[in-house]
């Protein structure tokens, strides 16, 4: 992937840009591989939530920017202020109601903040949807800065001279490289690594290459890759989850040559269809885990028991014959050809395929034949990323499409945003009031019984099809260490697991 910025708050949001930025801004609050706040890693020492579940008091530890000088509350609101300013340009407007849930911001003093907001939340979702979106800025270095100017200043070297991470930038060579070294200043462990070399290919394959040759020294296995992986068996292998999210096929409820996807018994029949073994086995090639519903399975800190039932017995979900029977309770019987009809209408529908993967076009024909085997006619049209995304939004012609999504900034998995009537990522515009109240209450109602409601009932209704989530096998240099390796994910947010 490419990087093209280096500031918080101002940049696309992309997985490259975050995890680069992240080394060297720390975020306020650290998110660990257990979808639980790091207090080791993260800047707060503290947060204080008030019954009422509306203030939230944070302290800082004594941090330090680069340059000596102290990471302040101030610093901090100087990112929500970043935030306020860029207004719906930010990518991740709305997520944990930022910033609009916010009614009042203040320093206390110089390492303690307090953010009151308008009306009580559930202190969880709102310190790892919310206050993970603060990143302390040096505000007495940007204040100068308009936040239009900081964007367009967003990919210079110039503006990240000081830093409160683990990493210094050492060099940026847009398109090609980017290098750190460590920060000698950091107020946290100082990492294993002394420097790190991101290098950007434009393919998957250009990559391989590198790995192969000593190029780079760690680098992932593309699945449709996984053949060649003894041409690296030289290397050291680990197995990283990818980070935590889903994929699913979401669904135009707006346009009407596929009008049927309304029917929940449709689309409880299409997820019926889904051989999610197979697809882990055929194009993971054994390193995935299956996926039922929007919260991710791997870690499962937050799933639920009956989706933890499910996915340990993923075999007792797939059943096509369950699948054909509910169509023909609908109304859809089998025509000559074998596509199913109803009022003279084919069950059919196209599903678009980003291009940025041969792993995502190989599950796509995977579900064409399980779909094919229950008289659903589905087409693939493959066309690049950017442009399907262009094209997903309500009352486009589109009418599937696969998508893959990523909990960051946003890692309680509470639905705010996608399956809400009002998401912005809802690209389908499903709208089911009883899962808007779910969504709103997991957001709202003290502990995780609300999250596991509205899991569950997502399950049931099947606003999207859900897809297994892929692992990536990551191969890495002999003279680098396990130990270095896991540092130096687990400081982008990933999590490295099970030396092979």
């Amino acid at each position: 992937m490419n990087v093209n910025s280096l500031l918080p708050v101002v940049n696309n949001d992309s997985s490259a840009n975050t995890q680069i930025i992240t080394l060297m801004f720390r975020p306020l609050i650290w998110i660990g591989t257990d979808l639980k706040i790091d207090w080791k890693q993260s800047i707060a020492q503290k947060i204080t939530v008030s019954p009422d579940r509306r203030q939230f008091t944070i302290r800082l530890k004594p941090w330090l920017w680069s340059d000596g000088k102290p990471v302040t509350a101030e610093d901090t609101l100087a990112c929500l202020r970043m935030i306020q300013g860029f207004g719906a340009r930010y990518a991740n407007d709305g997520m944990g109601g930022m910033p609009d849930i916010i009614d009042k911001a203040v320093a206390l003093n110089e390492r303690t903040l307090q953010i009151t907001l308008k009306r009580p939340v559930n202190p969880i979702w709102f310190e790892l949807n919310g206050l993970s979106q603060l990143i302390p800025v040096p505000a007495w270095r940007w204040k100068k800065y308009s936040i239009d100017t900081l964007f367009k200043l967003q990919d210079k070297a110039g503006m990240v001279s000081v830093v409160d991470g683990p990493y210094k930038l050492a060099r940026f060579m847009p398109g090609r490289s980017i290098d750190f070294v460590r920060n000698p200043q950091y107020s946290g462990a100082q990492p294993h690594l002394q420097q790190l070399r991101f290098k950007m290919y434009t393919s998957d394959s250009g990559a391989f290459w590198a790995l192969k040759s000593g190029v780079i020294q760690a680098g992932m296995i593309p699945h449709y890759l996984y053949a060649a992986r003894w041409m690296v068996k030289n290397l050291n292998t680990c197995v990283s989850n990818g980070g935590y999210g889903f994929n699913y096929v979401t669904l135009n409820f707006t346009n009407p040559k596929v009008a049927f996807l309304r029917d929940v018994k449709v689309r409880q029949a299409l997820a019926l269809a889904v051989n999610q073994t197979q697809i882990i086995k055929t194009a993971f090639h054994g390193l995935g885990v299956p996926s039922f519903n929007p919260v991710p399975t791997n870690p499962d800190t937050y799933l639920s028991p009956e989706m933890k039932a499910l996915v340990a017995n993923p075999a007792s979900v797939y059943n096509p014959t369950k699948a054909k029977q509910l169509l023909a309770a609908a109304g859809w019987l089998p025509g000559p050809d074998g596509v199913r009809v109803r009022h003279g209408q084919k069950l059919m529908l196209t599903m678009l395929v980003p291009d940025v993967s041969q792993t995502l076009v190989a599950v796509s024909e995977l579900l064409e034949a399980d779909w094919r085997g229950i008289g659903v006619d589905m087409r693939i049209r493959i066309l690049p990323f950017n442009l399907e995304l262009a094209k997903l939004h309500p009352h486009g012609k589109w009418e599937a499409s696969m998508i893959v999504w990523s909990y960051n900034p946003d890692y309680y998995p509470s639905g705010d945003g996608l399956f809400n009537a009002s998401g912005g990522s809802n690209y389908g515009d499903y709208s089911n009031p009883k899962m808007d109240q779910l969504i709103s209450d997991s957001a709202q109602e003290n502990g995780i019984k609300a999250l596991y409601a509205y899991e569950n009932y997502a399950y049931e209704q099947v606003p999207v099809i859900f897809l297994p989530y892929p692992e990536y096998m990551v191969k890495y240099a002999r003279n680098v260490t396990h130990d270095q390796l896991i540092t130096a994910l687990y400081s982008v947010g990933c999590e490295a697991q099970r030396p092979q």
